[in-house]
This record gives structure tokens, C-alpha cells and sequence, in this order.
């Protein structure tokens, strides 16, 4: 029996989509320290995930950026600001310059605050 001599495959990727420098963690990080809890949802106690969907040029720069889905009480309003201050790394494909289509989910839950401590005060009342 003849074998076949295997070739070692390629890794088919036709297209490269834009990275944030740093990666995921980065991102993260970037975003934790820009956040800007809105005055309106702190008084609300409001909670929640808002999905951000914008488009990333072929510079790194981020287009369109616009709420699939929100939470309102000015949360939707400072997703947008923070997805327009992201940068990403330029790709290009094949020489081709692509706008890519991407997503993110941005996460506004309530700073931890410590307990609340319940002080009394008594008077004696006076007869």
C-alpha cells in the first residue's frame, strides 16, 4: 500500500477583522476606567446591559456606532460615547480596505457601596 504523504494544512482565514490593542482585556479595561455611571440611573437604581453596534474602517476608527438594544435613564447615551472614543488596530485585506461590522455589550451594574449603618439617636422625653 502507497501512503499519502499529508501536507500540512493552512489555516483558511479569508477575512481579518479589526483587534482591540491589548485584547479583550484590554477593552475591559478601558472601559471600566471611562465608564461614567449616569447621575439619572444611579438615583433609579438602574441596572443592565446595553448592545452597542457600530462599524470599525479599514483606520481603526468607529462609525455609525448605534443602540441595538438599551436600558435608557442616560445609560444608552454614555454607551455611545464610550464605543466612539474606541480605537482599533488597522486591518486590511489582501490589500483591500473593509469596514467591519462589529458588536459590543457594555455592562452597567451599581458601584458597590459599603453597608448601611443604622445609627439611633434616643431623647429622653421630658415630663
Amino acid at each position: 500500500m502507497k501512503q499519502k504523504s499529508q501536507k500540512p494544512q493552512r489555516k483558511k482565514q479569508f477575512l481579518r477583522t479589526p483587534s482591540y490593542p491589548g485584547g479583550t482585556k484590554a477593552l475591559e479595561a478601558f472601559i471600566r476606567q471611562h465608564l461614567r455611571y449616569p447621575t439619572e440611573a444611579l438615583v433609579r437604581r438602574v441596572e443592565g446591559d446595553v448592545h452597542v453596534a457600530f462599524e470599525v474602517d479599514e483606520e481603526g476608527m468607529v462609525h455609525r456606532p448605534r443602540v441595538v438594544r438599551g436600558i435608557g435613564y442616560g445609560c444608552d447615551e454614555e454607551a455611545l460615547r464610550l464605543v466612539s472614543l474606541l480605537r482599533y488596530k488597522p486591518v486590511r485585506n489582501r490589500g483591500v480596505k473593509v469596514t467591519s461590522h462589529m458588536d459590543l455589550v457594555i455592562h452597567f451594574r451599581l458601584p458597590q457601596s459599603q453597608p448601611v449603618q443604622v445609627v439611633y439617636h434616643y431623647r429622653p422625653e421630658s415630663a
